[in-house]
């Protein structure tokens, strides 16, 4: 369940202006709802399941048709109304919304009560694909000439006109200030650049102020936490040998890591837009979310762009090589982690489980099915991070010791008193 799923619950089941009854706070459906987000213009957006589905069960169409839909300030409406569901702690169950201090009467989606499930990390993995400029010149393109033809498909037409209205048309090429407020935040939050520095133009990099506030201790904190979760992990299926596993130094790390993340959040406790960066994570995951939804599979822009695969980053790359913008070579990688690390991270800042030493235990040993899951993310992020990377977390050891840069040309690593980041190809 992503944040498309979620603009969708929200759109067409929490009200433009909440009316509870009484003073529980009674959940409100769409039937119990005659003023929730629609357009003025058109017939209102329904998913395929209507008032029983569920953010977990939209359709893939559902999604195609919600992102094509003619109004594209519905879309806008629907994602300031999901804004303030998160920020008021709203919690998504079956027959509607409710309070997360109300006693759950019915399956629970999704709940804000303690973050915005949301991560920076999940987008600026996705950023580095490149993935941001490659549609931002495809659409530029399409909009002003027709080189890659005409779109006979409306719903084609609609998410490339839905997304230049809500994402790109306030952009000025080599003056993208929203691209400058996703760097700055990228650096605040993790101490890194993205891995590659043009803008869309293909000039210079996008300017943007590098604030001194930076957490330039996270990626040597990240990569020691990981490569600590694998010993342990294979120390739990190693029944010889000596066990070197250290359930301190793992949670004294994810301690570590999380005083490092809630430092640049400030001191907003639950509200989400009280805390430090809550505006730029919200649109950072909603933007990179949407364009990595039209190439999750052969949708109708991939096959009008002639550009269909079996693996998203093999789409990309196609689509890159039209537009004539290249895709990070390892894009694919950092497609595949992008779910796990924002999952994992969003426990380290709010779960305090993972500091505990009997909890992690189990997670290494995937005794419950709730610690194997977590156990499969972390998995996740080490196979992909050492792919998309080149920085060894399975033998930290093996590394080059000091600061180093993966240089973006896919060469060997270097000494340089930079943080690491994506090897380009």
């Amino acid at each position: 369940m992503d944040i498309i799923d979620n603009l969708i619950y929200a759109s067409y089941v929490t009200p433009v202006w909440p009316a509870f009854t009484g003073s529980s706070g009674a959940p409100v459906g769409p039937t119990a709802s005659p003023n929730r987000v629609h357009s003025d213009y058109i017939a209102s957006f329904l998913p395929s399941f209507g008032p029983s589905g569920t953010p977990s069960s939209y359709l893939r169409n559902d999604k195609m048709r919600f992102c094509s839909f003619s109004d594209y300030e519905m879309i806008e409406t629907a994602k300031l109304r999901h804004w303030y569901d998160v920020d008021l702690q709203r919690n998504y169950d079956e027959g509607g919304y409710r309070e997360f201090s109300e006693t759950i009467l019915n399956s629970r989606y999704i709940s804000f009560e303690t973050s915005s499930n949301y991560h920076l990390i999940y987008a600026y993995l996705l950023e580095n694909t490149r993935i941001l400029q490659i549609f931002e010149k495809m659409i530029d393109k399409y909009l002003i000439d027709e080189e890659f033809g005409i779109s006979g498909d409306p719903e084609a037409v609609g998410w490339i006109r839905n997304s230049f209205n809500l994402f790109l048309s306030k952009v000025e090429h080599g003056n993208n200030k929203s691209d400058s407020k996703r760097r700055n935040a990228y650096w605040r939050m993790f101490g890194m650049d993205l891995a590659f520095g043009e803008n869309i133009s293909g000039g210079a990099a996008v300017p943007y102020f590098k604030a001194n506030s930076t957490n330039q201790q996270f990626i040597i904190v990240f990569e020691k936490y990981l490569s600590e979760i694998w010993r342990g992990y294979m120390n739990a299926n190693n029944t010889s040998g000596p066990d070197s596993t250290d359930l301190n130094i793992i949670t004294n790390l994810s301690v570590q890591l999380k005083e490092l993340l809630l430092a640049r959040r400030g001191v907003g406790g639950l509200i989400y837009s009280n805390q430090n960066l809550s505006n730029e994570e919200f649109n950072a995951v909603l933007i990179t979310s949407w364009f990595t939804f039209i190439i999750s599979y052969n949708s109708p822009v991939v096959e009008f762009l002639n550009c269909q695969s079996s693996t998203i980053g093999e789409r990309l790359i196609k689509i890159g090589a039209k537009v004539g913008i290249p895709a990070h070579g390892k894009c694919q990688f950092l497609f595949e982690m992008a779910g796990s690390a924002s999952i994992t991270l969003n426990a380290v800042e709010t779960g305090s489980f993972l500091e505990n030493t009997s909890w992690v235990d189990g997670m290494l040993k995937s005794i419950s099915p709730t610690q194997e899951e977590y156990m499969n993310h972390f998995l996740t992020i080490i196979n992909n991070w050492e792919k998309a990377t080149g920085h060894i977390i399975k033998n930290q050891a093996a590394n080059i010791k000091g600061s180093v840069i993966v240089q973006q040309n896919g060469s060997m690593p270097q000494m340089n008193g930079s943080m690491p980041k994506p090897a380009m190809n």
